[in-house]
């Protein structure tokens, strides 16, 4: 078998072994973030020439950041390789993507939107980030794997790639087909005629403490699209009463990457549905699926 080959069903395999993971219920108790708690906010960085932009989005004063998102306003060369949610020590909390042209470049100004889902979080649910960095590497494809503190769920996720020109791009998975996730992934992937040098990964999982475990809930699906079929977009919706906390999403298949992964609606609202939206080149010959997941709040 093929290296790459090896590598790319490799990826497949772990967003399926993540999928086969699952979390008990408890008994019900007083919601956790009751709709309304958390809202989506959103900017966008200024249009220009640059082939790497980083832009983030920060919470209002006292709110803490559960999660977020990216569209990519630059066309199919325009790669996401960071979405990652911040707690810093000083100044708000705020969510950062970064989006970088591949070896191609990018004609003309582009920028991109960046979404941050934030609330007024109650000390009870201890909200924390788990990081983990795994070390440099050339693989086609990688994974970070990072996993909550006992009895907390998975309410937003994110990844940081670095040094990969480009040429790799970042998709998360949760650790569980639905329902919920104590656990996370940050995965990246070589385009379709691979990267020579080394990156680095890093992968985050946003967790919290629930009264009940079904005060956070998600929802999984994988969209496929035929053979010859160079993009993809999807929607998908929470459970009614609930709003998005945070969002997960990829891309198996090497030169599919995604382009949007973001709320439907932002500008300090609550959000219920989310897009999804993928994009390839070269243009696959074979069917290519898109794994998304919104995790939501009641």
């Amino acid at each position: 078998m093929h290296v790459r080959t090896k590598m790319l069903w490799a990826v497949g395999a772990v967003v399926a072994v993540l999928a086969a993971q699952t979390v008990n219920s408890a008994p019900a108790a007083a919601a956790t973030l009751p709709f309304g708690t958390v809202r989506a906010f959103v900017t966008q960085s200024v249009p220009d020439l640059r082939p790497e932009k980083p832009h983030s989005t920060p919470c209002p004063a006292g709110e803490r950041v559960l999660g977020g998102g990216a569209f990519t306003v630059g066309g199919i060369h325009a790669v996401i390789t960071e979405m990652q949610p911040i707690h810093p020590a000083t100044g708000p909390d705020r969510f950062q993507v970064t989006a970088a042209a591949d070896q191609f470049g990018i004609a003309g100004v582009w920028s991109i939107q960046v979404f941050a889902f934030c609330g007024v979080v109650p000390a009870s649910t201890e909200l924390e980030i788990q990081p983990l960095t795994i070390p440099p590497t050339s693989a086609p494809v990688s994974q970070a794997f990072t996993r909550c503190s006992p009895g907390k769920l998975v309410v937003g996720t994110g990844g940081k790639i670095e040094n990969g020109a480009g040429q790799v791009d970042l998709g998360t998975v949760p650790g569980s087909s639905g329902g919920a996730a104590a656990s996370s992934a940050a995965l990246a992937k070589e385009d379709a005629d691979g990267f020579a040098g080394q990156y680095t990964l890093t992968g985050y999982s946003v967790c919290a403490r629930p009264n009940h475990p079904l005060d956070f809930e998600m929802v999984r699906q994988t969209f496929r699209a035929a053979g010859g079929v160079p993009s993809q977009t999807a929607v998908i919706a929470c459970p009614s009463g609930m709003a998005l906390t945070g969002l997960a999403g990829t891309t198996v298949r090497a030169g599919t990457h995604l382009q949007q992964i973001r709320p439907t609606v932002a500008g300090g609202r609550p959000a219920n549905l989310a897009s999804f939206g993928a994009q390839s080149a070269p243009t696959p010959d074979t069917a290519w699926d898109m794994d998304a997941t919104v995790f939501c709040a009641r």
